[in-house]
């Protein structure tokens, strides 16, 4: 695991294209990709791997102005976490995303809106709950949430704030929505692993609508 890369194609979406690699000389240097050091020892529950979506606004670039979104939802991998024999070519056990593992034959979409902490798809509210089961310290938890957020936000302002000089009239007749994808280790330490702009708001489930609506 100390020599492990994920790669992502910079252009496509949905987890598609997306590889593990062992050698960093096996990436093709002819596709524009995103190498990432792979996280080794990510927080499972029930033996599975997740990553957490997380919604947040921004309503202002002048003064710097964001909202983070209480709700959202825990995807899981569909196949136990391992790294036995090539386990490293099996995506159901390393990709979260839910375009790829809701083809999975073990895939249990949610539907029982009172029971989101079932299935491969949670409410982030229920993943909270569990946290809470097991006495995680929820401010801890939030509070290094929102630093990843403000950061890689922080980071980019710059950029955001040249653009939006350009191309708006006003400070109060923009926004965007952020899907920010968040993987958590068994320390309970926040990875960004990627934000996503206009973040599918389709719904595929009862729990989709609930909270995406």
């Amino acid at each position: 695991m100390s020599n492990l890369w994920i790669v992502k194609p910079a252009n496509l979406s949905r987890g598609r294209g997306i590889y593990l690699v062992d050698d960093i000389s096996e990436v093709n240097v002819a596709d524009l990709s995103i190498v990432s050091k792979y996280i080794g020892n990510p927080l499972l529950i029930n033996g599975h791997k997740f990553d957490l979506r997380i919604y947040v606004v921004m309503t202002s670039v002048d003064p710097l102005r964001v909202y983070v979104f209480k709700e959202g939802l825990a995807r899981f991998a569909t196949e136990p976490f391992h790294m036995a024999g090539d386990a490293k070519d099996n995506m159901f056990v390393h990709l979260t995303n839910y375009s790829i593992n809701k083809k999975s034959a073990a895939f249990q979409q949610t539907e029982n809106l009172n029971a989101d902490d079932q299935g491969f798809k949670w409410s982030l509210s229920a993943f909270c709950s569990h946290l809470q089961s097991i006495k995680i310290d929820m401010d801890l938890f939030w509070s290094r949430i929102y630093d990843v957020i403000l950061k890689a936000i922080i980071s980019g302002e710059n950029h955001i704030f040249t653009t939006f000089k350009k191309t708006c009239i006003h400070r109060t007749n923009c926004f965007e929505l952020f899907g920010f994808d968040i993987l958590i280790d068994s320390d309970f330490k926040p990875w960004l692993m990627e934000i996503n702009l206009s973040p599918s708001l389709v719904c595929d489930s009862k729990l989709d609508m609930q909270i995406k609506g």
